[in-house]
């Protein structure tokens, strides 16, 4: 579970904290616990850093103590003020934020953004067709972004408005991380803090129910052109934490995200198949039907299980939920010794 690492983030920010309250000046903390990948963003209203990653994580100064300096997945970065028009290009930051408590700061999400219920009421904009003059006519003060794909960064650098660029993390621990940051950058650090805690009790209670079941192999399907998630993902770190043995890690193919072939996954004859796209019409008899898929024990033994595809596509809070489901799926089909 590697609970120390997330501890070490979390007594780290505590210090930060506590530091802070007793002066108001800007302050930068370094905490390198297990040199977790830095995923964490925060913005400035004049200019981004263009430095490359590095593998500390970085956390400035209570939410009272404005500005704060944080670590972005382009470099070091400053939130002047704290924000009171938010525009979320991001679904799992939308949620980040609603579950911090800072909706009310929201004026925009993308069109993904579906939970909290709350959110699909707000202004929508297209993140997957990016519009600088809609942004600009929202007058927001901060823009929170998963993505860089269409140049959205240089446009917003250009107009000096401020960004968060905080993309998918590798780990667990960077995804705790990027939440803690997050909740810095809005004016939310406590309550960050607190919810991150949270999430690591729980997450400790699910992996800890899974041990009986592990040494499992899965397979998951990101898509039906046979996309997979290996360990070096987000999603790849649940299923090692939960003790499962992942088949896209013996893939010639290497990286987060590898395309298998159907040769290959009936050659590796998982014991469970997890669906992330469930939602877009792969179903269980769809998967079970494709040719030579019969002779996989995951298809023989009827252990086909679709996620909900929102979630296991996010990194957001209700992660602990997509654990708690793949572990509920494989107690009801595997008999505890």
């Amino acid at each position: 579970m590697r609970r120390s690492a997330i501890l070490a983030i979390l007594l780290g920010l505590s210090l930060v904290l506590t530091a802070c309250r007793a002066s108001t000046a800007e302050t930068t903390v370094v905490i390198e616990p297990a040199a977790v990948p830095a995923t964490t963003t925060s913005t400035s209203t004049s200019t981004t850093s263009t430095s490359t990653t590095s593998t500390s994580t970085t956390v400035v100064a209570a939410p009272e103590a404005f500005p704060v300096t944080v670590e972005s997945d382009l470099g070091f970065v400053t939130v002047e003020v704290e924000p009171r028009r938010i525009v979320s290009l991001s679904a799992t930051h939308t949620e980040m934020l609603y579950a911090l408590g800072a909706q009310n700061q929201v004026v925009a999400t993308d069109l993904t953004s579906n939970f909290p219920a709350a959110a699909q009421d707000t202004t929508k904009l297209d993140s997957f067709n990016f519009n600088i003059e809609e942004v600009v006519a929202l007058e927001p003060d901060l823009v929170i972004l998963a993505f860089d794909f269409q140049g959205e960064t240089a446009a917003l650098e250009t107009l000096g408005i401020p960004f968060l660029l905080l993309g998918p993390p590798p780990t667990v621990e960077a995804a705790f991380s990027q939440l803690l940051n997050l909740g810095l950058a809005v004016g939310y650090g406590i309550e960050a803090e607190i919810l991150t805690g949270q999430l690591a009790d729980d997450m400790e209670r699910v992996v800890a129910a899974s041990v009986p079941f592990a040494g499992l192999t899965i397979f998951h399907e990101v898509d039906e052109t046979l996309f997979s998630a290996s360990s070096e993902s987000f999603i790849g770190d649940l299923y090692v934490r939960l003790g499962l043995v992942n088949i896209a890690d013996a893939a010639e193919v290497g990286g987060p995200f590898p395309q298998l072939s159907a040769e290959f996954i009936v050659d590796q004859n998982p014991e469970f198949i997890f669906l992330a796209d469930a939602n877009f019409g792969v179903t269980v008899e769809s998967v079970a039907g494709r040719p030579g898929w019969e002779t996989i024990r995951a298809v023989s033994s009827g252990n086909i299980v679709g996620l909900d595809g929102d979630i296991a596509g996010r990194w957001g809070p209700r992660t602990i939920e997509l654990m708690e489901s793949i572990w509920e799926a494989i107690e009801a089909k595997v008999p505890v010794p």
